[in-house]
């Protein structure tokens, strides 16, 4: 199944799993913490002491969803929580423990999914209420020292939360910004290894070109020594048509140098065709591969193959044979080339590697691997598949159109 069509599954933010885990387990505690506190150290009324508990609660998770507007109820209840209190006038703390865990988790998770500025603004509304609050008992010698202090361990507690939900912030987003420049450099990396190949092909497909190229140049050129019946305005033409090879053969060179890259370097021997697929079966089963050739392709056929198609088969096998050594050392292996239907078919089946699994590669892997041989089969109007087998080894078998000789349909 390729990447298309397989469905598309979005993978849950675990820090995301974290929030509702920690928000719930946290909104459930501190309502029942905070309504009985409220009611009998802080002696608010049982009804009102059980609704801010519930705002209070109910804040932390909507910081989730809605950051800003949870963000306004916690400093809300926080300052309405401390006017009930103060009321009283028996508790020197301003600020209940509660009201303290309740304001620091809705100002961490509010940061996280909102910015920095919904967590600043809420820390900043929370101390400025809280110290407004805490005047009253600011004024009463007994209970100013302990108010002061509660200020100071609100503020300080807040405020360092604020801090950590700030740092958290920064850090996702250096993560998503590598995670996309990740997906940029593996995108662009794919498309430079499609190019690379696909010059590699020009490159041998020019050798096969320009010897085809050179022996019309040489067969035109030697025309009038050879035939001496030939007319002098036969002799013409084929004076033109090898000075037109020659041209060709000139731009054809031009065009190689601008495909060829700088650090490649130049190949000087012939290229390799169908005829050499014995000796490379034989090179890896000398290596230690249980390798195995079936040629069904009469000889005729072979002599009078394409050399373009001969040395795309050829390529084919040598990559097929070099995963099977990378990734399914010593699985038999068999090589099939066939001729049937006015095509060639290849097939390089291996079983599973001796105490192991065979791991040969995905049908779309970079490199020169099966994308490269599925891009010189298409250029030959052929077709390539690579699959795993249900004995766990791996196949590839490619169809590679005979050209349709001259004068048929």
């Amino acid at each position: 199944m390729s990447a298309t069509a397989a469905p598309v599954r979005q993978r849950l933010d675990p820090l995301l799993v974290l929030m509702w885990g920690v928000g719930g387990t946290a909104a459930l505690a501190l309502v029942a913490l905070s309504a009985s506190l409220g009611s009998t150290i802080y002696g608010i009324n049982v009804v009102a002491a059980l609704l801010l508990a519930v705002i209070q609660g109910g804040a932390i998770l909507l910081a989730i969803v809605l950051p800003r507007t949870a963000m306004a109820l916690s400093v809300a209840a926080v300052i309405a929580f401390a006017l009930a209190a103060a009321q009283d006038g028996q508790s020197p703390w301003p600020i209940a423990v509660t009201s303290m865990v309740a304001q620091s988790v809705t100002i961490l998770f509010a940061t996280i999914r909102s910015d920095w500025r919904t967590g600043l603004i809420g820390w900043g509304a929370g101390v400025v209420g809280a110290v407004l609050v805490g005047l009253t008992a600011l004024r009463s010698p007994t209970n100013g020292g302990p108010a002061l202090a509660d200020l100071i361990v609100f503020t300080s507690i807040t405020g360092a939360v604020l801090v950590a939900a700030l740092l958290i912030t920064q850090w996702r987003a250096v993560r998503e910004q590598l995670l996309r420049e990740q997906q940029v450099s593996a995108s662009e990396l794919a498309r430079r290894e499609i190019a690379e190949e696909r010059t590699r092909i020009a490159r041998e497909l020019h050798d096969v070109v320009a010897h085809g190229m050179s022996s019309i140049q040489v067969q035109a050129a030697s025309a009038r020594y050879r035939i001496p019946s030939l007319s002098e305005e036969a002799a013409a033409e084929f004076d033109d048509l090898a000075a037109t090879a020659r041209n060709a053969m000139g731009e054809m060179r031009r065009l190689l140098g601008v495909l060829r890259s700088e650090d490649t370097a130049v190949d000087l021997a012939p290229q390799p065709g169908i005829a050499d697929v014995d000796a490379l079966v034989g090179k890896l089963a000398r290596a230690g591969g249980a390798v195995r050739l079936e040629n069904r392709i009469p000889a005729t056929v072979m002599d009078a193959l394409d050399p373009a198609l001969s040395l795309t088969v050829f390529r084919i096998v040598q990559e097929s044979l070099s995963n099977v050594a990378r990734h399914a050392t010593g699985a038999d292996t068999l090589v099939l080339l066939d001729a049937a239907d006015g095509a060639i078919d290849v097939e390089v089946r291996n079983g599973s590697a001796p105490g192991r699994p065979a791991s040969a590669p995905a049908p779309d892997t970079g490199g020169h691997g099966i994308r490269g041989m599925r891009e010189r089969a298409v250029l030959l109007g052929g077709t390539l598949e690579a699959a795993r087998t249900d004995d766990g080894g791996y196949v590839v078998r490619a169809t590679l159109p005979l050209p349709t000789p001259r004068g048929t349909a």
